[in-house]
Order: C-alpha cells, then sequence, then structure tokens
C-alpha cells in the first residue's frame, strides 16, 4: 500500500508539470492520481475528512452551481462541456482534504515538478522563437505568437506562483537548500523574468513588479537587505535589456497607451485593452437582464453576442469573446447567487489566512483574484487546473 500512496504522489507531481507544458494532456495526471487514490483504499476516513471540513463545501457549492444551471440552460452541449472545464474545482478540494499536511520533502517534490514545467516551456518558446527568427526572418518574440501553447496572461500567472515557491523555499529553514538548488532556483528567477517580458501580459507585468517587490522586502525584513538588492538591481538591468533587445518600440503597453492617449478606440476592434471596455458594458447589459439566476450554465456565448450585436460590438462579436472577467462572466452564467458564491471562495479562505499568518495561500488567493479582474479564468483548463490544484494543496496540504 505504501508503493501505491507513492506512486499516487508521483502522478499528482506530474499535473503542474504537464499543465504548464501542455495543458491538455494534463487529464491524464489527475485520472492516475484519481485512480491511485481509489485504490490506496481508507474510503470511509476519506469521506469523513470531506464531510467534517466545512471549507470544502464552499469550492464544491460553486461547482453545483453550475450543475444547477445546466437545469434552465438551452445549450446542454455547451453546458456540459462548460462543466467537464471546470471539473478541477471539485476534484482537487474531494480528493485533496483526506491527505492532511505533507511534509517539506514532498512539497519540495511538487514545487520543483512545477518549476522545471515553467522554466522547460519558457525554454521551448525561446527556442521556437529563435528559429523561427533565424530560419525565417519571422519576429515571434511577444504574446501570442511566442506563448504558443499558453495563454500570456496564464503563463504570467504560473511564473508568479513560481516566484512565490522560490520565496519559500529560500525562507523556509526546513527546506535545507544545497548550492546546485539555490543556484538552479535563480537561474529559474532571472530567466522566467525574462519569459515575462516577452509574455508582455500587461496585468500579469504589474502583478508581478508588485508581487517581487513585496517578496525581496520581506525577505530582507529577516535576513538583511544586501542579498535582495543585489537581486533586485540584477532583475531590473535584465529586464531593460531583455526589453530593448526584444520588445523595443513593439511593446503591446506602449501600444496600448498610445491608442487610449490618442482616443483611438472602434467598435470594431479585437484588441485587448480596448475590448475589455466593450465586453464588460455588454456583460453588464445582460447581468442587467437577468440579475438572479442567470442566463444558464451554456447559454452565455449565445446571450453575450447576442448582446454585442445589439451595442454594436461588431469585433467582440465575430471573435465570440467571453467577458474576460471571472467575476463578470460567473454573474453572467449564474447571477448574484454565484458570484456571491465565487466571492465565498475567495474571502473566506484569505481571512483564514490572515488569522493563521499563512502568507503563501494569501498571496495565491491575491494573484488570482486580480487576475480574474481581466480574464475568465475558469473557463479554460489552463485556469481551472491551476486555481482546482493550487487552492486545494495550500488549503489543506501545504499549510503555508
Amino acid at each position: 500500500m505504501a508503493q501505491v500512496s507513492k506512486i499516487k504522489y508521483w502522478f499528482l507531481c506530474l499535473v503542474p508539470f504537464v499543465m504548464c507544458i501542455f495543458q491538455y494532456y494534463a487529464a491524464y495526471p489527475i485520472i492516475g492520481y484519481a485512480l491511485f487514490w481509489l485504490i490506496e483504499g481508507d474510503l470511509k476516513r476519506k469521506s469523513n475528512a470531506v464531510i467534517k471540513n466545512k471549507v470544502v463545501l464552499l469550492f464544491v457549492i460553486l461547482y453545483l452551481l453550475y450543475v444547477i444551471g445546466l437545469l434552465y440552460s438551452s445549450d446542454y452541449d455547451d453546458g456540459l462541456f462548460n462543466l467537464q472545464v471546470k471539473l478541477s474545482i471539485i476534484i482537487f478540494p474531494l480528493l485533496l482534504v483526506s491527505e492532511g499536511e505533507m511534509d517539506i520533502k514532498k512539497q519540495k517534490m511538487f514545487i520543483y515538478s512545477f518549476i522545471f514545467g515553467c522554466v522547460i516551456t519558457g525554454l521551448i518558446y525561446l527556442g521556437y522563437a529563435t528559429w523561427k527568427f533565424v530560419s525565417q526572418d519571422i519576429y515571434e518574440f511577444q504574446y501570442m505568437k511566442f506563448s504558443i501553447f499558453l495563454h500570456p496572461s496564464y503563463y504570467s500567472m504560473y511564473i508568479d506562483m513560481v516566484f512565490l515557491f522560490i520565496y519559500y523555499l529560500f525562507a523556509n529553514e526546513k527546506a535545507v537548500l544545497s548550492k546546485i538548488e539555490k543556484n538552479m532556483l535563480l537561474f529559474s528567477v532571472f530567466f522566467l523574468e525574462l519569459i515575462l517580458v516577452l509574455l508582455q501580459s500587461k496585468m500579469g507585468m504589474f502583478i508581478s513588479a508588485g508581487l517581487l517587490v513585496v517578496l525581496l522586502a520581506k525577505y530582507g525584513l529577516k535576513h538583511g537587505y544586501k542579498a535582495p538588492g543585489i537581486i533586485a538591481v540584477s532583475m531590473a538591468v535584465l529586464y531593460f535589456l531583455s526589453f530593448h533587445l526584444f520588445i523595443g518600440e513593439r511593446s503591446r503597453v506602449v501600444s496600448a497607451a498610445h491608442i487610449i492617449a490618442n482616443n483611438q478606440t472602434s467598435a470594431g476592434s479585437v484588441e485587448s485593452t480596448q475590448v475589455r471596455y466593450y465586453v464588460w458594458h455588454s456583460a453588464l447589459a445582460v447581468i442587467k437582464a437577468h440579475p438572479v439566476i442567470g442566463v444558464g450554465t451554456g447559454n452565455e456565448a449565445s446571450a453575450m453576442v447576442t448582446q454585442y450585436l445589439k451595442d454594436g460590438y461588431t469585433g467582440a462579436a465575430k471573435e465570440n469573446l467571453n467577458t474576460h472577467d471571472q467575476y463578470l462572466q460567473t454573474t453572467v452564467v449564474l447571477g448574484v447567487i454565484g458570484l456571491l458564491a465565487l466571492l465565498a471562495c475567495f474571502l473566506f479562505p484569505f481571512i483564514k489566512c490572515v488569522k493563521e499568518r499563512r502568507f503563501i495561500y494569501g498571496a495565491f488567493l491575491v494573484i488570482v483574484a486580480a487576475n480574474f479582474l481581466v480574464e475568465a479564468m475558469l473557463e479554460t483548463q489552463s485556469g481551472t487546473i491551476f486555481y482546482g490544484l493550487f487552492n486545494s494543496l495550500l488549503m489543506f496540504n501545504f499549510v503555508i
């Protein structure tokens, strides 16, 4: 049985690695983990752990509301697909709550798997973009053309989580890092900062900058500011050099600012900064028409496109865009009831983090909550697996 438990944990560690490199295959290690969770047995104890933990209900209720939303939906195919995408929201808390707190050895194994996944993904992207430039003289070092498997906003969020975990390993005396491990982690920080520059996710860059300042300052308070100061200066130099070398005048951030400053907006535009204004406006109109229980699971796409056309937002309608805001997206689908359930999934765990001084989990919740403002991240596997997995691990197993 010990061997079964070991294999089960290997499958769990594979999830973040595969999720980074190619998220569509992440379902396989999840299935493997669930299968060995069942083979391991002790189901009575595991069931009792689910029943006794009230926090699990928060995450389960949100998913159940989407199931209920299918009952008044007219598009069952889209609704069922929506439920399939969101399975991680309910699967991980139900499985992980019975695992108990994990020791530092297991934590490091999981964290390293995630870090390696993010770094290898960056190496693949950078290598592919370099090959395209050298062999075909095609520039693809920025945003969607660079991040070929993951949306830049999601990859940026993953990188922020890597920074959090690396801080945790350096700050935690129990981690006992060797010189090789420390060098590997420092390389990961600088390399992934370069990748952040190339991803050019506006919210991602904003969140990452704030996070790094907080982490370096927090580490400096306890261990002195010499090392954080050197890292901060080195990162600043790396940022400006990589920005000048790879991005320059091609910057999406500068381009968006120029469009806004010169009032060059268009209802047919699909540029991310402009289009968010349009889709948010239409989303509020749909919510106003269906305030309590929303349009139902599966109906959101048709409801939004109809509203886009009514508002004259042809670009958003043509691209069949979602709301680009998870709070609005959930409210469109499930109404205010769904929004309250989603907010509860952040509020109650965050209060627990403050009371128990769990900095890493609290920072994770802030990062995800901020990203939810500009992306409907629970509408894709990249978002639901990340949120379902890390939210459950940090709540029930890592306790950091």
